[in-house]
């Protein structure tokens, strides 16, 4: 993980995450967050391998019942899908 920065608030977190990050963030390990990233459960990430923390709060939401699927404003299984598809006919 990268150095926090001198002077940096304890509770401040960077709104993109590593692999690493993002599974310690979900409470999970990275095995386990690849796992669920790739079932849907959690969001996969951007092209530059990083995961945005407003997703993986929608994602946790769901989990956690605080919001149903069809409140979800962006699905990221969609996007997800997209790039999957962009990916297999380059």
């Amino acid at each position: 993980m990268p150095k926090q920065p001198a002077n940096w608030p304890i509770a401040a977190l960077p709104r993109r995450l590593t692999r690493e990050w993002a599974a310690f963030y979900c409470g999970l390990s990275p095995n386990t967050f690849d796992t669920k990233v790739k079932s849907g459960e959690y969001p996969a990430a951007d092209r530059d391998g990083k995961y945005d923390v407003k997703l993986l709060d929608k994602a946790i939401d769901q989990i956690s019942g605080l919001i149903q699927p069809e409140e979800r404003k962006d699905d990221w299984t969609v996007r997800a899908r997209g790039e999957r598809q962009r990916r297999s006919t380059a």
